[in-house]
């Protein structure tokens, strides 16, 4: 009987011990959904930042070649980088609505300091990153949006008239599961005077650039 009784404890201690362990299995699966999704969150952070700074460096380069930066802030010039629409479908179904997004950073700015709250954002190029440039397997898919506005340490009084030589750019990241990134940063014209007989040379530059979301 004492074995029976010894053989019955040990096949208690074991069903317990075999509940525990699925108790802590079942613990450990939200865990480590919980860990996967964190994961994913950030390199979907990463990943829209990158976006927001390819798309300033594209707009960037194209503004290099313009001789007059007034007809970016009036929005007579047209990127080779405009999309097909305003308000552009994600693949997730979610709809970006790009005059939205300039009427909230006119009033409200972004970032906690509210950056740029009050210029007159003029949207400059948009569209798929995709169409825009080369990205590795995996990457995005990302909406990206710039927009330019007159610096505002530009004293003209004027605020569609470049006359110092520097915008603000503002440019928006838009990824899978409402991801957005953002920065801001000013670009500046400089000229060069190299030693004769050589002509001057005028290039541009995005100076000061922050992360504002």
């Amino acid at each position: 009987m004492a074995g029976h009784g010894e053989r019955g404890a040990a096949l208690v201690v074991a069903l317990l011990l075999g509940l525990l362990l699925v108790a802590l299995t079942a613990a450990l699966v939200p865990l480590s959904t919980i860990e996967t999704e964190v994961a994913a969150n950030h390199r979907r952070s990463v990943e829209g930042l990158y976006a927001a700074e390819a798309a300033a460096a594209l707009a960037a380069a194209e503004l290099g070649g313009l001789a007059d930066w007034s007809v970016v802030l009036d929005g007579s010039f047209r990127s080779a980088r405009w999309g097909a629409s305003l308000a552009p479908t994600m693949p997730d179904g979610r709809t970006v609505d790009l005059a939205a997004v300039a009427g909230l950073l006119r009033a409200r700015g972004a970032g906690g300091d509210d950056a740029g709250r009050g210029l007159a954002w003029t949207l400059l190029a948009h569209g798929d990153l995709a169409s825009w440039v080369g990205l590795p397997p995996g990457f995005g898919p990302w909406l990206v949006a710039v927009w330019a506005a007159n610096d505002p340490a530009d004293a003209d009084g004027a605020p569609l008239v470049d006359s110092n030589g520097a915008l603000v750019l503002h440019a928006a990241a838009f990824g899978p599961r409402g991801a957005s990134r953002a920065l801001q940063a000013t670009l500046v014209r400089q000229v060069l005077t190299p030693p004769t007989p050589a002509p001057p040379v005028v290039r541009s530059r995005l100076i000061s650039q922050r992360v504002v979301r």
